[in-house]
């Protein structure tokens, strides 16, 4: 991870978008840093709520969090593995 903090940009498509990366935990397991990105974000909910000024504000955050959802990405390339091992 030493490489991380040189990152200064991000491409995509010919496009250049400047970044900066700001190190949040170092952790020795992939689950030690997963529980503290859970503890992480449940106090970055809390003070986003805690500065909500109107209900409406509060709702829109609940809609926005429960429209959240993971999709897998479909393989293009068409050689990857089965879950299983096999090919």
């Amino acid at each position: 991870c030493s490489a991380l903090p040189f990152v200064r940009q991000l491409e995509s498509r010919n496009q250049r978008y400047p970044c900066f990366l700001n190190t949040l935990h170092v952790g020795g397991t992939i689950r030690t840093c997963q529980k503290f990105l859970i503890q992480y974000n449940r106090r970055q909910l809390l003070m986003l709520l805690q500065n909500c000024t109107n209900e409406e504000e509060r709702r829109c955050i609940q809609k926005s969090l429960l429209s959240c959802s993971l999709t897998e990405e479909q393989s293009q390339s068409g050689d990857e593995e089965d879950d299983d091992g096999t090919e």
